[in-house]
């Protein structure tokens, strides 16, 4: 067993969150500082990383009986892990309910998830403004749901005296199934009734269980209504509204467009390497005209360019001039790096970085490292996997200059993507080892004067849109179930170089903490959150029609009519399309694929 003190100090989780924060952390690694010991052959790194593998998504339901269940557990461990979840959870409690705006099913759920795995049935009533915002929440009753139990007064009667405009209820279902039942159906019934004549929108009336939901809302919405997001501008939608009228559906203005675009083919001096220069899944470069086109036709005069979800940053970089502040953002280290060397550098010593790098390609180490044990005679040949990993060492010796840093690492991710063994990603590498030419870095081409005014983040897109405004978005988030963390999980280790353990056969490392929403079943919320909180003029979103595939993973998680469910409530909106030949592996059918973007000119 390895132990916690053979580990270098610079990986411990206490000296890394010390260092560098809790961002720098994973949940296991988080979980180890909480536990501050192992058991009997289990450092504590181990041991939290089982933890976290067992219980996922229900960790934050553990109880000190689950616990004790792992061999070695004692009640101490069991009560610390415990009482740290319990203490968060009454502060998120104590919170002004103000702070809280329900605009779907899921908000709602989340408010009040203390009853997803109740061993008694609860009733739970959510009492709303115009706006949304909760003003209270009350337990209406606690046992068997019945009619005679909930009475309208015990609900009605708080939102008369809150002057609640509307109210959503939840409620359990301890067998776990969801399906409403006959007791369900008139308890709706009785209560949307009572809501008409006392003037109180009954907006949804939620059944939960520990791992599934169904939403009366949802369920009623037809096709063509399909929005799966309560109404908030003052004019609440109800339930008895969604059985009474049939809501028409919004039809934008599609324009089909038929011009061809050429790549433009910059020359690059030798020695050199253009932001544009690598494989990279759902890389915009080759519509970078068709997106041009757009900005140019609908946004006028903007001084501000904000592309939040940058991947290789090449949209932000077909924006970049001296009088245009580009604003790119990438939760990814790798991204984050190339997209700060070439767009957020301004002050550098050109000279320098030339002698650097030539120092860093003359290395020729000679004993394993980190990378090579690891990723050798698999993604790399055993000689240049270990002139990686020697360079990636030196990286942090050679430099304290953070644009240096940037410039440097990014140099190193472009030219390890010459010359791994894969087809273009790093969820595995190809059987036969034949990509054999030597790692040899290049010196970036870029011009610091352009970048003066620019900001670059690696923050998570929804937290980092509360913070700053801009006068164009452009919106590129993932499309599928296929998590980028996964793709490029390689150079996500060789980035952050924080040399953790990597299992299976593609040597992934742990990667809970780059997971994206946009790639989950909660996408169409994360978007329409991203949305409603973007203090901007224009806003423009890439998103593929990728039509049905063979394979679920591709498919698309956030429709057409949720984009423009949420688009349309900060204004009018076009849709531009264009036929395009999308990158697949050769196993799929490309045809009848298209590029859209949706513009929204955002009302003032």
């Amino acid at each position: 067993m390895t132990k916690l003190k053979d580990i270098p100090i610079i990986d411990r989780p206490r000296e890394r969150f010390l260092q560098k924060g809790a961002d720098a952390l994973s949940k296991s690694d988080l979980l180890a500082i909480v536990l501050g010991s192992g058991i009997k052959g289990k450092n504590v790194k181990q041991l939290s990383e089982q933890i976290i593998r067992k219980f996922g998504n229900k960790f934050l339901a553990l109880n000190v009986d689950d616990l004790l269940e792992i061999h070695g557990i004692g009640r101490t461990k069991a009560l610390q892990i415990v009482s740290a979840l319990e203490l968060t959870k009454r502060f998120y409690d104590e919170l002004s309910p103000k702070n809280n705006i329900v605009l779907s099913a899921q908000d709602a759920i989340s408010l009040t998830s203390e009853i997803k795995d109740k061993k008694k049935e609860h009733l739970v009533c959510l009492y709303l403004n115009a706006r949304n915002a909760l003003l209270q929440k009350e337990v209406i009753s606690i046992g068997t749901l019945d009619k005679s139990i909930v009475h309208p007064r015990e609900i009605f009667g708080p939102a008369v005296e809150l002057r609640a405009a509307g109210i959503i209820l939840v409620h359990n279902h301890p067998s776990g199934d969801v399906t409403p039942s006959k007791q369900d159906i008139d308890v709706v019934q009785t209560l949307l009734e009572a809501g008409k004549i006392m003037g109180v929108n009954v907006i949804d009336f939620i059944i939960v269980s520990e791992d599934n939901s169904h939403s009366f809302f949802s369920d009623l919405q037809t096709s063509a209504q399909k929005k799966a997001f309560y109404v908030s501008d003052g004019s609440q939608t109800s339930l008895f509204d969604l059985l009474a009228i049939d809501e028409p559906s919004y039809t934008p203005l599609v324009r089909k467009v038929h011009k061809t675009y050429f790549s433009p083919q910059e020359r690059t001096r030798s020695g050199r390497f253009q932001l544009q220069n690598r494989r990279y899944l759902g890389n915009k470069y080759k519509l970078l005209g068709f997106i041009e086109d757009i900005v140019s036709e609908k946004c006028n005069g903007f001084e501000s360019f904000c592309d939040i979800f940058a991947g290789t940053g090449v949209v932000g970089g077909r924006f970049n001039e001296k009088n245009i502040k580009i604003i790119s953002n990438d939760i990814l280290a790798s991204n984050y790096f190339a997209i700060k060397a070439f767009l957020g550098t301004s002050d550098i010593n050109l000279n320098s970085i030339e002698e650097k790098i030539a120092l860093l390609n003359s290395l020729e180490p000679k004993e394993d490292n980190y990378f090579s044990t690891h990723f050798g005679n698999t993604y790399f040949t055993l000689e240049n996997a270990r002139k990686i990993g020697a360079i990636r060492e030196r990286i942090e010796t050679i430099t304290s200059d953070e644009n240096e840093k940037s410039i440097l690492i990014a140099s190193l991710l472009y030219a390890v993507d010459k010359v791994a063994n894969t087809v273009g990603h790093y969820d595995a590498f190809r059987k036969t080892l034949d990509t054999v030419q030597s790692v040899r870095l290049l010196v970036p081409e870029f011009s610091p004067e352009d970048n003066r005014n620019n900001e670059i983040y690696r923050e998570d897109a929804n937290e980092l849109i509360r913070k700053i405004s801009f006068d164009v978005l452009y919106i590129d988030p993932p499309y599928n179930s296929r998590q980028y963390s996964d793709a490029y999980h390689l150079l996500e280790n060789l980035a952050t170089w924080g040399k953790p353990p990597v299992h299976g056969i593609a040597k992934k490392m742990n990667r809970d903490h780059l997971k994206s929403e946009y790639c989950l079943k909660s996408a169409p919320e994360a978007f329409a959150d991203l949305i409603r909180n973007a203090k901007c003029k224009h806003i423009l979103v890439s998103y593929n029609n990728t039509g049905e595939s063979k394979d679920g993973r591709s498919n698309a998680r956030i429709n057409d009519n949720q984009i423009l469910s949420a688009l349309k409530s900060r204004g009018d909106v076009d849709i531009f399309e264009r036929d395009y030949k999308a990158f697949t592996a050769g196993k799929s059918n490309g045809d009848g694929h298209t590029e859209r973007v949706f513009y929204c000119n955002v009302r003032k």
